[in-house]
C-alpha cells in the first residue's frame, strides 16, 4: 500500500468515525441516519432457521474464537518475520482495547426499535464484533501483502469477512448500522496508523519493501 493510498483511507475512516460520533452524541442515544429503517427491514427477513444460523456465524468474531485464532496467527506470522508477528498482535489487540476504551464515552444502549434476538453484554457504540473482524482482516491483508505480495489480490477477499459480520449484528438486532460503520472506521484508523508507524521504524526486511511504492 502506497503512502498516498494509506493517507486517503485514513482520512476517509476519520471522517466516518467523527461524523458518526457527532451524530450519535446528538441523537439522545437513539437511532441516527438510516439506523431505524435498516433494522426494521431486516427484522422482517428473520426466520427461526435464519436466526439460528446467523447467530452461529456471527459468533465467529467473538472472543471464544478470535482470541485463540489470533494467538496462533501472531505466532505463525512471527515465525516468518518477527515484526509481522508483533504488528499483527499490536493491531488486533490494540483495536480491541480501543473499542473498550471508547464505548463508555458514548454509553449508547442497544437498539430498541426492533426486538433483539438475544441480550448481548456491553454497550452498543461502536460494535466490538465489527471492529474486531475488520482489524483482523485488514491486518492479515497488510501482512500478506508484504510477506507474500503475489497473494495480495486473493487476500483482499478477507475483507468480505467483516462486511458479513457487521451485517449479522444488524440482522440479529443487537447493533445499529451506525455502530457497525463506526467499528469498521475505528479499526481502519488504528490498523493503518500503526502500519504507517511500523513501516517507518522497520529499517530492513519485508516491512520496508513498500516504503518507496
Amino acid at each position: 500500500m502506497t503512502a498516498r493510498t494509506r493517507a486517503l483511507l485514513l482520512g476517509l475512516a476519520l471522517v466516518v468515525v467523527v461524523g458518526l460520533a457527532i451524530a450519535v452524541e446528538f441523537a439522545a442515544q437513539g437511532p441516527v441516519l438510516f439506523d431505524a429503517s435498516w433494522l426494521l427491514a431486516h427484522e422482517g427477513w428473520r426466520t427461526p432457521g435464519g436466526v439460528s444460523t446467523v447467530r452461529l456465524l456471527s459468533d465467529a468474531s467473538g472472543h471464544v474464537v478470535m482470541i485463540p485464532l489470533c494467538f496462533v496467527l501472531a505466532f505463525a506470522f512471527g515465525r516468518l518475520d518477527r515484526r509481522a508477528g508483533v504488528f499483527f498482535a499490536a493491531s488486533v489487540g490494540g483495536s480491541a482495547l480501543l473499542n473498550e476504551a471508547i464505548k463508555p464515552f458514548f454509553e449508547r444502549p442497544r437498539p430498541t426499535v426492533v426486538e433483539r434476538v438475544y441480550e448481548p453484554h456491553g454497550l452498543s457504540f461502536p460494535s466490538g464484533h465489527s471492529q474486531a473482524s475488520m482489524a483482523f482482516a485488514l491486518t492479515i491483508l497488510l501482512v500478506i501483502s508484504r510477506l507474500r505480495p503475489r497473494w495480495r489480490a486473493r487476500a483482499a477477499a478477507l475483507l468480505l469477512f467483516p462486511l458479513f459480520i457487521g451485517w449479522t449484528r444488524t440482522y440479529l438486532g443487537v447493533h445499529y448500522p451506525s455502530d457497525v460503520l463506526a467499528g469498521f472506521g475505528l479499526a481502519a484508523l488504528w490498523v493503518l496508523a500503526l502500519d504507517a508507524w511500523h513501516v517507518r521504524v522497520a529499517p530492513s526486511g519485508p516491512w520496508s519493501r513498500t516504503r518507496s511504492e
